[in-house]
């Protein structure tokens, strides 16, 4: 039987004139991309990743070899419509060339990254120049988006993009509570703190993502009641994710999205997150907002976990409400995309406005 707070699916509208969508990273770098790509019918996505490596050194090596392999997907192909993912803002400059140059469509889809560290946004007029060259730029939440309006672009706010994901076996779970620890060891997780917050929830096991060997660079006592995942098959990451009773997702930045949260919120389960306005605003029931301190992370989890059912109801409520402004967003987006492509389209729709009036 299926889920009531889910919302039912719909023909949905699609970018006429064939489209391509652009990630210059592998495939789980850009997973929102990937769920963008997936919900308004992108044609072809493609996961350009020469290498693994990062760091200066490689980067010198592999961003010619993707503006190559860029240049030889729109030439081949000749899309009309062209997504692209920021950062890196190279990638975000090669599509908007081509937009230019063939006076199609170009949607970015800029990450909070884009903005945080200045080597994206660098040399400035570039920047400013590709913001009011893109037919659109979406961004996850409305800080960014003023700052791209600043710059003469137009910016759609997508915080997230529901998605139904591939459930499979989950990772062996405690005999009780079980809480999923979304990590990728990335500088703004506090993972020492949350440490330290599962002392003191001796009841509960906390099963943390990601690679398991940088376990020892921690510098302290792991508790007997987390246990290190290691990289797990996507099908059993969101497994665990459906079967935990709560997923926690942390970060010390501001305006930063939590893709594990919106993950999290695709599966109908209570949600830990970082007290920041752009996560107050978007997770604003089944969650718990908290300091990153080990006090506040632990309270956080107990108060979920006492209030369960009422949390797991919650959310899915939080869940059909957000499908729907999703919904009337994306065909926004296809229609701003389409009437880009075809503007006797746009001028006819408004001339039958008009006339109604």
């Amino acid at each position: 039987m299926p889920d009531p707070a889910v919302a039912p699916q719909r023909l949905r509208p699609r970018v006429t004139g064939g489209s391509l969508f652009l990630v210059w990273a592998e495939r789980h770098r850009g997973t929102r991309s990937g769920w963008l790509a997936e919900s308004v019918g992108v044609d072809d996505l493609r996961y350009l990743a020469p290498t693994s490596a990062r760091g200066w050194w490689a980067s010198w090596r592999k961003y010619p070899l993707q503006v190559i392999e860029t240049f030889r997907l729109l030439m081949a192909q000749r899309p009309k419509a062209v997504f692209v993912q920021s950062p890196p803002s190279f990638a975000a400059w090669t599509a908007t060339w081509y937009g230019w140059a063939t006076r199609g469509a170009v949607v970015i889809d800029a990450h909070s990254d884009a903005f945080e560290r200045s080597i994206w946004t660098r040399p400035r007029w570039i920047t400013r120049l590709v913001a009011r060259n893109a037919t659109a730029t979406i961004v996850t939440n409305e800080h960014w988006a003023e700052l791209v309006r600043a710059w003469g672009g137009r910016a759609i706010t997508v915080p997230s993009i529901p998605t139904a994901f591939k459930v499979g076996d989950p990772p062996p779970l405690g005999a009780g509570l079980n809480a999923a620890v979304v990590n990728t060891w990335a500088a703004d997780e506090p993972l020492g703190a949350l440490l330290r917050a599962a002392a003191l929830l001796p009841d509960v096991t906390l099963h943390v993502t990601g690679r398991d060997d940088r376990v020892g660079s921690l510098g302290q006592t792991v508790p007997d009641n987390v246990r290190f995942t290691g990289f797990l098959p996507e099908a059993s990451y969101h497994g665990l994710l459906s079967a935990a009773d709560v997923v926690i997702c942390l970060t010390t930045r501001d305006h930063t999205m939590q893709n594990g949260a919106c993950e999290a919120l695709s599966h109908g389960t209570p949600i830990v997150t970082s007290d920041w306005h752009v996560l107050r605003e978007y997770f604003d029931a089944g969650t718990a907002h908290v300091d990153n301190t080990e006090e506040g992370i632990a309270q956080g989890i107990r108060h979920v976990l006492a209030n369960l059912d009422q949390h797991r109801a919650a959310i899915r409520e939080l869940r059909a409400r957000r499908h729907a402004e999703w919904e009337v967003t994306r065909d926004g987006l296809v229609q701003l995309i389409n009437d880009r492509l075809d503007p006797a389209q746009q001028a006819g729709r408004s001339r039958d406005t008009e006339e109604g009036n």
